[in-house]
């Protein structure tokens, strides 16, 4: 046994008494049996000495794992002191059930203590002299040459056998082992009898301590049954009650000195056989087999009188007279004695199988009987049983998953198809230890099920740890194949098959797929996914499970298995994963498709063949062909259209024939509303305008569209509802009734939402429809119930602040693409802004291509001039400087205060970086008191138009605050150069416009909002943008007025900033925010993103 605890030094003052008051009496005592039996395998210290690291064998097969560490303190204040204090000595864990603080721990300190003790004997260090001479001073004194142990008296049992009634209801006499505690007195003499209950009084009687912490020991274990006051009036006990444990105390009390004495002139002599009895049955016999009991009572005279202690027995007394002696000689068994066996056994009378009954007997009774007795051979003729053969057995059955569950188990193979297992009593003893461990540590095969052996920390014994394995369809499959042969043909492995198992077979051909379609409602198509391999149907839902927890193989029910890495079943998996994602409603197997959701069936027809499903299946067909599509253009289209403007109307002209929605994304002045104009007049062409096209604009572009379609399209009748049915004081059906083109505001279908569903359109057509992307909006869900099988949305910007705008617009165009918002934001929103998945880029491009048409001026208006863009840095006055300064202090202290909750904040936030961008400007649109600043912009404005009016040029100036242009407009007139005016509160909008196209005015002061769509101003060459905006694409649609078809100058772009302030940081957000519109529509857009937290820490953040 390997046992190190030299540097445990917090031992030194470990008592038995300390481990019971810490652990319990019984925990103790049953612990303290167990390290005399040597139960504790090994022990390792640790952390100099406070960790305990031990295996202690126990019930089970293997052994247990038991920790104990010191208390911080424990060596230099002792254990006891700890105790006093109220604070627990140490803290344990084991693998056994209880956990800690149980017999194991309890073994682990006993052998720890007596291992240092030996080690301290055997070659410690001379004690300190006064350790040693220091108890004699306070023990009592030697007197007349006759000396004390070290410690005090010597302690005794008085052992007798007495004739006592016996057990109700008969009460017959019978011969009792008892016992009495006595203590030797100075004369050598032994006290009559000791009170059981004072042995552990110290002071009272000074004892050995070994002597005395064994028989309180033995006391409590044979009083444990009795009440409280019983046990302390307690005279005698008897040995027959204690039990087998009683044995191993005795033994502890006689090994520490404890003298075994008759009663006081009765001249018995008393002993103790130092080692338990190993009973047994020994058979004898070939044919006729002779059974008897050995009891191990061969050690004394055959003339002793015999008798057993305990029921059922668990030692034995005998008594015999050596000449003028009388001696009581006691002797334990290792193991309780079968009380079937009681009435032959001290006879030694034997059993007699008769011949006839030997194989029997052999077969069906000796192996059981192995787990309740040792058995023996008299003879020879059963040394079979000792050489029993270890073996692993494996229970194989099929479960219901179609896979395999295992059991495994140690048994011994009694030949002829006799297995033994080790929880069948039998086994007790056939078992070598030994053996087992050897057999588990030869089993490499067992590698291929992980968990099924161990090995211990210390000495490296093998034990069978999982005994239970569940085994999947696929890993059933490859054990079935690679694992279950071997194991088969192992000399000492047993496979036991019940049932039938499935015919394990891999199929390497590729599987093959067939898309069934059946048509549903006139939106949707249902789906029937059939997989099959090896000319086998695969159930598609357990096969769509596995794919998705990207399990390795599959099996079906034949046992045939194939793997699941197969690039088809990848792409099917992620296609109908994909399906059921956007899917509202998504069915219980296979799924369904939307017939926006063109490119989605496109993936799923190149898997494999089609059939059903015609109808729709022409509807999307129609839609795929695009490029083969050769429609002519109306004869009622008063305009020549540009290739690309011929190629979006056919792109038009299919959506609608096949009444699918789309989304017009051109760039900014290419001619959307012509190409949409073109739409309804190839409609009206086709005799399909039963109903009229309704057309939702903004307000200040609704007579843009009116005249556009006088001039373009003089064929179709317009109707203009510019103000509400109340106001109007006629009724919608009325006011629309016969016409074919109807043209409304944004605010007018808001207001009259349930008027305007309640008439059957057509189509509808929305003009900048990013004017309805927030879809919690009374707008956005007005044009949700208009009743119309086709929308068109025609936007230059159709993703501004994020992917969520984008889902806006084709909820309303294309509303069964992605059915739910919060379904669009987790599978493409948050992965793609987040950066997380940016894969998904491509899948989202792919699906909205058929239903989203872009070009950009850069691909398809070779013929536009150059347009470019410069940032001019414009530096402040020193005055302005100095007031710019100071307000920023303010406003950067007070905002980063606010953005603990910017949600809740965020009126007072902007309305703080709003001063500062006014501040920025001019610091009169802060303070009226600093109106003689002046702002080096205008300044900067005034010598730039100055130059372009004597060059005969004309200009578009931009602000988005109607102050600052005002002011700009006063020192225009001021310095001579005539100037126009528009913004939001201009009631003579159209009057002001043609004002300008036909007037020689240098600038057009223009507010960001009121130019920024509906305007198309190719007169001027050169653009001002004054004041930059979170929004770059507002910005680009400013700028766009007058850099659009039509334009044949150059067009001169110029951005002024002034220089270190908030507009720096504001122009760096723009380029932060533009990368995803590029990414997701374009080559070459505009985007701006929600402003966040992060963007205003960055905006106020200093250089």
């Amino acid at each position: 046994m390997g046992i190190d605890v030299a540097s445990a030094n917090w031992l030194a003052g470990f008592t038995p008494d300390i481990g019971r008051e810490t652990l319990g009496d019984a925990a103790w005592e049953r612990g303290f049996a167990y390290a005399a039996a040597g139960n504790v395998l090994s022990i390792t210290s640790a952390d100099r000495g406070r960790m305990l690291l031990a295996e202690v064998a126990g019930s089970r097969d293997w052994p247990y794992q038991t920790l104990v560490t010191a208390t911080a303190g424990a060596a230099a204040e002792g254990l006891r002191g700890l105790l006093d204090r109220g604070q627990h000595p140490w803290t344990s864990r084991c693998s056994c059930p209880v956990r800690s603080e149980c017999k194991h721990v309890a073994a682990v300190l006993a052998a720890a203590v007596a291992a240092r003790a030996a080690g301290s004997e055997a070659s410690g260090p001379a004690p300190d002299w006064e350790s040693v001479l220091a108890p004699m001073l306070d023990g009592p004194r030697a007197t007349d040459g006759e000396h004390l142990p070290l410690g005090g008296h010597p302690l005794g049992l008085i052992v007798d056998l007495v004739t006592r009634p016996g057990p109700p209801p008969a009460r017959l006499p019978a011969r009792r082992v008892v016992l009495q505690a006595t203590r030797q007195l100075i004369g050598g003499q032994w006290a009559k009898r000791l009170p059981w209950n004072e042995i552990g009084d110290a002071l009272r009687h000074p004892a050995v301590p070994a002597q005395r912490e064994a028989l309180v020991a033995l006391h409590r274990l044979g009083s444990a049954h009795l009440p409280v006051y019983s046990q302390l009036s307690l005279t005698e006990l008897r040995l027959d009650q204690l039990g087998g444990d009683g044995w191993a105390i005795l033994h502890r009390a006689v090994r520490a000195g404890v003298e075994l004495v008759g009663p006081r002139g009765s001249g018995l002599e008393v002993t103790l056989e130092p080692d338990d009895a190993q009973i047994a049955l020994v058979i004898t016999g070939e044919d006729d087999l002779s059974v008897t009991v050995d009891l191990g009572d061969d050690v004394f005279p055959e003339r002793a009188e015999r008798g057993l202690i305990g029921a059922p027995a668990h030692g034995l007394w005998a008594m015999w007279t050596e000449g003028a002696t009388r001696r009581l000689a006691l002797r334990g068994f290792d193991r309780p004695l079968p009380d079937t066996l009681r009435s032959v056994a001290l006879d030694h009378v034997p059993l007699h199988v008769p011949a006839a009954d030997a194989e029997r007997f052999r077969r069906l009774f000796l192996p059981r009987l192995g787990g309740a007795i040792r058995i023996r051979s008299g003879d020879g003729n059963v040394d079979s049983l000792r050489d029993a053969t270890p073996v692993l057995v494996v229970d194989v059955r099929t479960n219901a998953t179609n896979g395999l569950d295992l059991d495994l188990a140690l048994a011994y193979d009694l030949g002829g198809d006799v297995l033994v297992r080790l929880d069948d009593p039998a086994a007790g003893t056939l078992r070598d230890a030994a053996a087992e461990r050897r057999l588990l540590a030869a089993l490499d095969l067992l590698d291929a099920l992980p968990g099924s052996r161990q090995r211990g920390m210390q000495n490296e014994h093998w034990w069978l740890a999982k005994v239970r394995h569940c085994l999947s369809a696929v890993e059933s499959a490859r054990f079935a194949l690679d694992v279950l042969p071997d194991l088969e043909t192992h000399p000492q492995v047993r496979v036991l098959i019940h049932g039938e198992l499935p015919a394990y077979q891999e199929v390497t051909e590729a599987p093959t797929i067939e898309i069934g379609a059946d048509d549903g409602d006139n939106d949707w198509l249902d789906l029937r996914i059939t997989v099959r391999v090896d000319d086998q149907e695969v159930p598609f839902e357990p096969l769509f499970q596995a794919l998705v927890r990207g399990d390795e193989a599959m099996v079906l029910d034949s046992g045939t298995w194939f793997r699941l890495d197969h690039p088809d079943l990848i792409r099917l998996r992620d296609l109908i994963g994909e399906a059921r994602e956007l899917d509202d409603r998504p069915p219980r197997d296979g799924a369904r498709l939307n017939r926006f959701q063109v490119s989605l069936w496109d993936e799923l027809a190149d898997l494999g063949e089609l059939s059903g499903g015609a109808a729709w299946q022409e509807r999307v067909e129609a839609l795929a062909s695009l490029d083969l599509a050769d429609r002519p253009i109306p004869i009622g289209l008063k305009a020549t259209l540009r290739p690309y403007q011929v190629s979006g109307f056919q792109w038009l002209a299919t959506l609608w024939e096949a009444r699918l929605g789309g989304v017009l994304a051109d760039d900014m002045g290419l001619g959307k509303t012509l190409q949409a104009l073109a739409l309804v007049l190839h409609a009206k062409d086709r005799g399909e305008l039963d109903h009229p096209f309704l057309v939702v604009a903004p307000t200040s572009v609704l007579e843009t569209w009116r005249g556009e379609a006088e001039r373009f399209a003089p064929d179709l009748r317009v109707v203009l509802l510019g103000e509400t049915e109340r106001r109007r004081g006629v009724a919608i059906s009325e006011s629309v009734a016969g016409a074919d083109l109807v043209v409304t505001s944004y605010a007018v279908a808001r207001i009259d939402d349930v008027a305007i569903a309640s008439v059957p359109w057509a189509g509808v057509v929305l003009d900048e429809a990013q004017f309805v992307k927030n879809p919690r909006s009374k707008g956005h869900a007005a044009i949700r119930r208009l009743r119309a099988p086709f929308v068109l949305a025609v936007t230059g910007t159709p993703l501004e602040n994020s992917l969520m705008d984008l889902w806006s617009l084709l909820a309303l165009a294309a509303p069964g693409l992605y059915p739910r918002a919060d379904t669009f934001s987790a599978v493409y929103r948050r992965p793609i802004e987040s950066g997380r998945e940016p894969e998904l880029l491509d899948r989202l491009r792919t699906r909205i291509r058929p239903l989203m048409l872009r070009r950009t001026k850069s691909e398809v208006a070779a013929d536009l001039p150059e347009k470019q863009v410069q940032v001019l840095d414009i530096a402040m006055n020193p005055q302005h400087e100095r007031i710019y300064s100071r307000q920023l202090q303010r406003e950067r202290q007070r905002v980063l205060g606010l953005l603990d909750d910017p949600e809740a904040n965020r009126i007072a936030i902007l309305s703080s970086l709003t001063r500062l961008r006014q501040l920025s400007l001019d610091p009169a649109l802060v303070d009226d008191e600093h109106a003689e600043v002046g702002s080096a912009k205008i300044d900067a404005l005034v010598e730039h138009l100055t130059e372009l009016r004597r060059e005969g040029h004309r200009a578009l100036v931009f602000s988005q605050f109607t102050r600052f242009l005002r002011r700009v407009e006063a020192r225009l007139d001021r310095e001579g150069i005539p100037t126009a005016y528009l913004d939001g509160t201009t009631t003579n909008r159209p009057d002001v416009i043609r004002g300008w196209r036909t007037g020689d005015q240098t600038a057009f002061l223009i507010s960001l909002k009121a130019g920024g769509f509906g305007l198309t101003l190719t007169e001027a060459s050169y653009v001002f943008v004054l004041d930059p905006w979170w929004n770059p694409a507002a910005e680009a649609q400013a700028i766009d007025r007058t850099h659009r078809i039509g334009q044949t100058s150059k067009v001169m772009v110029y951005r002024l900033i002034s220089g270190g302030t908030i507009e720096e940081k504001v122009l760096a957000l723009q380029e932060r925010k533009r990368d995803l519109f590029e990414q997701v529509v374009d080559d070459g857009g505009a985007l701006s993103g929600a402003i966040t937290a992060e963007d205003i820490k960055a905006l106020l953040r200093e250089d």
